[in-house]
């Protein structure tokens, strides 16, 4: 597919990830994992706001206007944007010196489910949890690198990204329960360029991947494991994307700037013929 990518945002991260739209606000969050910061793109406006944070941070879910819950290194904290102040709501792995939170996303019942990953070697250390109010609960374990999310048009699937492996598996998923079961494979990258990291889902089921070191975004059918089509993305290192817009007919991609690529690091953004599932926020209970 040929899309007319255009760059939302003058700024170039390190390692920007992460993409929410949130449809009340109309505004897109990201973050730059490496560049410590929370970035917001008011898509009213046209303004784009920063907000450093004191370490790594990785994912976030949006709670109010004023507010977000984003995972940083160890921990979820919630995120007070209008004071700047953070507030410790659960910790993991502190022992685990190598090993940080990676993607997180939040279910329809606003439950955030998020993984971490061994940044220093490639070993089986990271795990997944699921954060309800502020109870956590190690949901799986022996990842590698846990990184893409998300759940089909019924909330009866969940699919979740292992990036070394280059497989997206799928879970049965029971959203009231907030439980899965029965891991099987819905994509196998095979001789696909890059390795899979972020994802979406759009309203026909099918599951948008961003390929890490593979320079584009590509549509998959996960009923029977096919490409449909991909996005050419000028920046080698695509990291995630997600659909926005009030009419959800939008991708917005992020990218690292870790290559020679010119536009590498940028968040880029075009229109598409299909619109995508929503981001949901964090409930707190």
């Amino acid at each position: 597919m040929e899309a007319n990518l255009v760059t939302l945002s003058n700024y170039k991260a390190i390692l920007g990830e992460g993409p929410v739209y949130d449809k009340d606000l109309n505004r897109l969050y990201w973050v730059d994992i490496e560049g410590k910061k929370i970035i917001i793109n008011d898509l009213n406006t046209g303004t784009e706001t920063f907000y450093d944070m004191p370490d790594l941070v990785s994912s976030l879910c949006v709670i109010d206007d004023k507010r977000v819950i984003a995972t940083i290194r160890h921990a979820f904290y919630i995120v007070d944007l209008s004071k700047n102040s953070l507030q410790k709501v659960a910790e993991v792995e502190t022992e685990i010196e190598s090993n940080r939170f990676n993607d997180g996303k939040c279910d329809k019942l606003g439950r955030y489910w998020a993984g971490t990953m061994n940044m220093t070697e490639r070993k089986p250390t990271g795990n997944f949890y699921k954060l309800e109010g502020n109870k956590i609960v190690k949901v799986l374990e022996g990842l590698t690198i846990s990184n893409g999310l998300g759940w089909d048009i019924e909330d009866k699937v969940m699919y979740l990204i292992d990036t070394p492996t280059r497989k997206v598996f799928m879970f049965d998923f029971d959203l009231q329960r907030g439980e899965i079961y029965n891991k099987k494979i819905a994509v196998d990258f095979g001789n696909e360029p890059g390795n899979p990291d972020g994802m979406a889902v759009d309203e026909e089921g099918f599951i948008w991947v961003a390929h890490w070191g593979g320079g584009k975004v590509s549509r998959w059918n996960p009923r029977n494991g096919k490409k449909v089509f991909e996005i050419k993305v000028p920046a080698t290192y695509v990291t995630s994307v997600t659909f926005g817009t009030p009419e959800m007919n939008y991708v917005f991609i992020s990218t690292a700037g870790k290559s020679q690529d010119p536009l590498a690091g940028k968040l880029f953004t075009t229109r598409v013929d299909v619109r995508g599932l929503p981001n949901y926020r964090f409930k707190i209970t």
